[in-house]
């Protein structure tokens, strides 16, 4: 027939059932939640199944390469970070994956607002204090992270510059594990998602300094930013985004692309992004492709600063 299009027509019956949405954290956590909010918010304009597959670990590797090496068919997406497809491939020339070749880019979903957290047996109630105590003892004190590269290390050690001390890294195979570690006081500090945070800081477990935000957030209108303090550069409000195996049909990631901004323009889908901590990303501006470029090209710069390498 002429004109005929087969992946037209394979688009027009998409999806007819259920949906993977490979996800690289563990279950349990913030983007965990959100993840699975957004499921069962695409669920409903697909009008199919989408299940949520946690792939945690290797500060998103494993989940980046499940999602390409996935039949291109359009019924597994992923749920990355930027670690994943902007931060781990400058700093891993032995990827198992590329970002810029293995991946279709969906959209972008929501930005994770970062606080700077310490135990309160520093004795410290503000990000002068910390910055003194740091700069009095070098070395004395150490914080968590999720991984060396993950979005919880790379600001930390953006601020050390900036402040001109030092803390000692430990890195976590994960953030659940870090956080129970200053929980405990065994680390002093980390960089935590205001999700998980909130509890902690409203039952006196953790103090917040600083956020990595560009103006306060709404729940915490006490903490300031960084940039208010002095330290423009310090930003943490790292972001996720929805991808499919490069060789997806164009017509299919066509049809996920106006599903995700149908989910997205909805006030359900702010209203429970907002509720989990994260700030949903709507605007035409948040176009994922130039996120992962974008962020790779300030990766690149940032790793070379600090001479930040896991090869």
């Amino acid at each position: 027939m002429a004109g005929w299009r087969p992946d037209l027509a394979i688009a027009q019956d998409y999806p007819s059932r259920p949906v993977r949405v490979i996800n690289g954290f563990a279950p349990g956590g913030a983007v965990d939640a959100l993840s699975r909010a957004f499921a069962e918010l695409l669920a409903q304009n697909f009008a199919q199944p989408v299940v949520v597959d946690n792939r945690p670990g290797a500060a998103g590797t494993i989940a980046a390469e499940a999602v390409a090496r996935a039949p291109a068919d359009g019924y597994t997406l992923g749920v990355l970070d930027v670690g994943a497809l902007a931060v781990n491939p400058v700093l891993q020339s032995k990827l198992p994956y590329s970002a810029e070749k293995d991946f279709a880019f969906i959209g972008a979903l929501a930005r994770v607002p970062l606080l700077l957290v310490v135990h309160p047996s520093l004795s410290v109630t503000s990000l002068a204090s910390l910055v003194d105590t740091l700069r009095q003892a070098p070395g004395r004190f150490s914080y968590g992270s999720a991984g060396i590269g993950s979005p919880l290390h790379l600001p930390m050690e953006t601020f050390k510059k900036a402040s001109n001390t030092f803390v000692v890294h430990i890195p976590y195979r994960g953030a659940a594990p870090a956080v129970q570690d200053v929980l405990a006081g065994r680390v002093a500090m980390m960089f935590i998602d205001y999700n998980t945070a909130i509890q902690h800081l409203r039952s006196g477990a953790l103090v917040a300094v600083a956020a990595g935000t560009a103006t306060r957030m709404p729940g915490l209108p006490n903490v300031p930013t960084f940039a208010e303090l002095g330290y423009p550069t310090v930003q943490a409000m790292p972001w996720l985004g929805l991808v499919a195996p490069a060789a997806t049909p164009p017509a299919i990631t066509a049809r996920a692309t106006a599903g995700l901004r149908a989910v997205m323009a909805g006030s359900a889908a702010r209203t429970r992004i907002e509720q989990l901590g994260f700030v949903p990303m709507t605007s035409p501006s948040d176009d994922l492709a130039t996120l992962v470029r974008d962020d790779s090209n300030a990766t690149r710069i940032l790793v070379r600063d600090l001479k930040i390498s896991l090869d």
